[in-house]
């Protein structure tokens, strides 16, 4: 007699006795069942590899009859059995080849069943008891997902579905994800996942998981029995943020699915769940970081319109100040001028007084002192003759003058002098 493993990889012909555990019973229409058989002892972390063995009507029979009773296949559930088997090729379909196995006796059954495999509702009923929290209550959604945790078989289909769909962020470097290989199915199944949540607790405390998955793929219900088993439930409790992804839309909920914080219906949906929280996390990434951006550049426009405003005021005040400077010289410069003409006109006609042919009694003016020839507000500066350039500086000079010149603040006027207007005045 050899293990399951054993004869499998060395014959796949012939009729053998081998010791596997039954994982479960599928019906297989008519009078047949399928015993779904893995190893006895699995050594690992994988999930046993799996034979399903037809059992029909009259092998049952000859097997009743040697119990001594009846015989009900179901009872075999998670529990070691020595069994006879032929096994033989056969051709699948689209799939290769492949090993088909009948079973043609029971040699031996476990007395005792897996002893961790308790019903889920009392599991729950003393989950309850014990007042701790558990359940979608206990679900914190993370707001910047990186580390999480994978517990899985390390062979099975349920890594592979995680692994993809969660491929490309474990690449980019979005996530990191710690794997924690366990056993699902059979005897030690219990032990390891104890063992596996241990490490999945662990590593919460190292990094702060945002999540741990627990992913298995579908089965025979009765091949979830550990997942109902009170020792699994009670370490479950204890991580943060788990999230159930076990078997497909049709498996029943388990024990565990109710202690998870979230329970999704396959591996697939747990992962796309990870997938999608981080994606949220990118989207408010990228809002903030446009928001920032927007706000740069508000605030850039502000300063510089502040500056402009500032430079355009200072380059007004500046003008202002180049005009008034401006004027003020002009002003100065017009003046400075105007005292030079002046001067200049009155040093003349004193020379022509002191040598003409109208020289009177009195001492004709050398000339007007600076003073004398500033312009008078608002009156006459200067009164001369207008064909001599002689300052008249008396009534009689006046009534000999023909033409006089009258030099105003604002321009300079030629009038006539005729005795009629003189005798009036």
């Amino acid at each position: 007699m050899g293990d399951f493993i054993g004869w499998l990889r060395q014959r796949l012909q012939g009729e053998h006795a081998v010791r596997a555990c039954v994982l479960g019973v599928e019906p297989a229409g008519g009078d047949s069942v399928l015993l779904v058989l893995g190893e006895a002892d699995p050594t690992g972390t994988a999930d046993p590899p799996r034979i399903k063995a037809r059992l029909n009507l009259a092998e049952r029979s000859a097997i009743a009859e040697e119990r001594g009773g009846s015989f009900d296949p179901t009872a075999l559930v998670n529990r070691t059995v020595e069994i006879q088997l032929r096994t033989s090729l056969r051709q699948r379909f689209g799939r290769g080849a492949g090993v088909q196995a009948k079973v043609v006796g029971l040699i031996t059954v476990g007395e005792i069943p897996i002893d961790v495999v308790l019903q889920r509702e009392a599991v729950l009923q003393r989950l309850r008891l014990d007042g701790v929290p558990f359940g979608p209550k206990t679900w914190r959604e993370p707001e910047d997902p990186y580390h999480v945790g994978l517990i899985v078989s390390e062979h099975g289909d349920a890594r592979r579905d995680v692994e993809t769909s969660l491929q490309a962020l474990e690449v980019a470097g979005l996530l990191r994800i710690h794997r924690i290989w366990a056993v699902f199915e059979g005897p030690s199944a219990e032990r390891s996942l104890v063992a596996a949540m241990t490490e999945a607790e662990a590593l919460h405390a190292e990094h702060g998981l945002s999540a741990t998955l627990v992913c298995r793929g579908g089965g025979p219900v009765s091949a979830f029995g550990p997942l109902n088993s009170w020792a699994v439930a009670d370490k479950a409790r204890r991580i943060p943020n788990l999230v159930c992804g076990l078997g497909h839309a049709a498996t029943p909920r388990t024990a565990l699915d109710e202690v998870a914080s979230l329970s999704v219906a396959t591996p697939t949906a747990a992962a796309v769940l990870i997938r999608d929280l981080a994606y949220r996390t990118a989207v408010r990434a990228l809002r903030a970081l446009a928001g920032f951006d927007q706000a740069v550049q508000d605030d850039i426009e502000k300063a510089g319109r502040i500056a402009l405003a500032r430079a355009a005021a200072s380059f007004e005040e500046a003008v202002r100040l180049c005009l008034t400077e401006a004027e003020a010289r002009l002003g100065i410069v017009g003046r400075e001028i105007e005292r030079s003409l002046l001067s200049a006109i009155a040093g003349l006609a004193t020379a022509k007084a002191n040598g003409g042919a109208h020289a009177h009694d009195h001492e004709a003016p050398t000339g007007l002192p600076e003073s004398d020839v500033v312009p008078e507000e608002n009156g006459v500066a200067l009164v001369i003759e207008a064909g001599t350039g002689l300052v008249l500086t008396s009534a009689a000079q006046a009534q000999q003058a023909s033409h006089l010149m009258l030099q105003f603040l604002d321009g300079v006027v030629t009038v006539q002098v005729t005795p009629q207007s003189l005798t009036a005045q």
